[in-house]
């Protein structure tokens, strides 16, 4: 974690961005700034989160990948792995609210435990996603394969999580 001398805005976190490609960073309400890489592994089994969500949920809503920044209520800036939200969430903003990084909590919620996290500290993460207002969040191990949903899913979706863990793994075709 970095604590920045002053709470970073939301262009100051564009730019660092920016400036750091290959770097998951994300604000906490504090301020701070939660700072890891990402491994390629991680990477594809993201975007296999966000595939399946895009196919369960296309014609409902837009499905972003763990670049889709968004500002929950308790001003922390956060990119899940794979996220969803409704078009009737989405169309309720403004579109100042959607600029930058949208002011809105998705739907259904994909969190992957890299290497470098903590199980807990991605737990606690998407526990608090439903406790900000998403529908349906899931936190996925893929070293210990454990698997840990909140909330209740919308209807249709069926998340195949061995999927999102073994399509990256050696020696295995997903």
């Amino acid at each position: 974690m970095i604590i920045p001398k002053h709470p970073t805005d939301d262009d100051e976190l564009l730019r660092l961005s920016a400036a750091n490609p290959g770097w998951h960073i994300e604000r906490e309400p504090d301020g701070s700034l939660s700072v890891s890489p990402t491994s390629f592994q991680n990477a594809v089994r993201a975007l296999e989160a966000a595939r399946q969500l895009l196919a369960w949920g296309s014609e409902r809503g837009l499905t972003a990948g763990a670049d889709g920044g968004v500002t929950l209520p308790d001003a922390a800036v956060r990119a899940p792995d794979a996220s969803w939200i409704s078009f009737d969430r989405w169309y309720a903003l403004s579109d100042q609210q959607r600029e930058k990084f949208a002011e809105a909590v998705p739907d259904v919620v994909v969190e992957i435990v890299s290497p470098c996290d903590s199980y807990a500290t991605q737990r606690r993460k998407t526990e608090q996603y439903v406790e900000l207002g998403a529908q349906y969040a899931v936190v996925i191990d893929p070293r210990t394969r454990r698997v840990e949903a909140f909330g209740a899913p919308p209807h249709g979706l069926v998340l195949d999580t061995d999927r999102i863990i073994d399509i990256a793994s050696a020696g295995r075709n997903a």
